[in-house]
């Protein structure tokens, strides 16, 4: 069994290779994400919503509060300026809320494809896993040698090209049986 050290240092590699991933995203950002960044992370928290409504209605009552006075207010209602504003702060939200989903899904699809490639990696790593295991059952004199069907089947990495074919089939209605892989 692993000492706490062990886990410890395995932890700490994981947390610097997620760093690394978070800085080289940052490397991609061009000069017009920067501050569509800032604005995002601006925009995204409750308190701009408080700031943004208190404003608001601010706005109407101390323009109502002029008006009740018999002065001229500089937003008369129906607010038209306030809506302009508004209809200005909804552009700014939206766009930044596009950009930054469009920023959001390419890192999102550049994780997918390192977990594929890992995932892949790993699959290819235990058919040889097994194997070798399978050779050394065969080659050790104290162990029953048996044909195993499902380790000999286990041996053999699963072919993408092929489970892709099945998801498709089952995609469009076909028949519901996956071919044959590790799983089985």
């Amino acid at each position: 069994m692993p000492d706490d050290t062990t886990i410890n240092s395995i932890i700490e590699e994981n947390v610097e290779i997620n760093r690394l991933l978070q800085r080289q995203a940052e490397v991609g950002l061009t000069t017009l994400h920067r501050p569509l960044e800032q604005i995002g992370v601006i925009v995204g928290r409750p308190a701009f919503i408080v700031s943004v409504l208190g404003l608001f209605g601010l706005w109407i009552v101390v323009n109502l509060g002029i008006k009740l006075e018999g002065r001229h207010p500089w937003d008369e209602p129906p607010f038209y300026w306030l809506q302009g504003f508004i209809g200005f702060l909804s552009l700014v939200v939206a766009a930044t809320v596009l950009v930054a989903q469009g920023r959001q899904g390419q890192l999102a699809e550049q994780r997918a494809q390192l977990q594929l490639q890992i995932i892949l990696l790993t699959e290819q790593r235990t058919a040889k896993l097994v194997g070798l295991m399978e050779e050394l059952r065969h080659d050790m004199p104290d162990v029953h040698d048996r044909h195993d069907a499902q380790a000999e089947v286990m041996q053999q990495a699963s072919d993408p090209g092929a489970i892709i074919e099945a998801l498709e089939t089952l995609d469009s209605g076909g028949p519901t049986s996956l071919p044959p892989g590790p799983s089985t």
